[in-house]
């Protein structure tokens, strides 16, 4: 009986250790992979509302339908931004979206527009995983900075 455990533990300990190694060396081809510093391009995604922001700063939310959080996060940008005397233009970027959105009610306005990463973009190019992550784009779509959600963005802060 003893050396069918032995051979039982054996066995799981093979499979954990190839486990193990399976997780390290995905996370290493990850890791040295080279993406795309992010740049707003609004011919990469897909209009889902207007963009009617005039030129200016642009600040662009991840925002996934299924998280409450990044949605959120969208609204307090909205609520902190509005009252200045130039607002960044607020859009919503809609990630890690399988199909395009029927209906999009996001809750506040975006003058910046919605739109769909439907090329995965934000995830494959940009290599971001964070949803509701900021992004701060000047008026020729260069990067500023990025934020995590939770941080209103300076937008007097110098390009990073």
């Amino acid at each position: 009986m003893s050396g069918r455990w032995d051979r039982l533990n054996l066995v799981a300990l093979l499979l954990a250790c190839a486990l193990f190694a399976a997780l390290g060396l995905a996370w290493w081809r990850d890791r040295a992979r080279t993406f795309a510093e992010p740049r707003w391009d609004p011919a990469r995604f897909v209009a889902l509302a207007p963009d009617s922001a005039a030129a200016g700063e642009r600040w662009v939310v991840a925002v996934n339908l299924t998280c409450p959080h990044c949605q959120e996060h969208l609204r307090v940008l909205a609520g902190r931004t509005t009252a200045r005397a130039a607002p960044p233009a607020l859009a919503a970027l809609l990630v890690d979206q399988p199909g395009r959105p029927s209906r999009l009610d996001l809750g506040v306005p975006l003058a910046g527009g919605a739109w769909w990463d439907s090329a995965q973009v934000w995830r494959e190019a940009w290599g971001r995983r964070a949803y509701g992550e900021t992004f701060r784009f000047d008026a020729r779509g260069r990067l500023l900075s990025s934020t995590p959600a939770g941080v209103v963005p300076d937008s007097a802060a110098v390009r990073l």
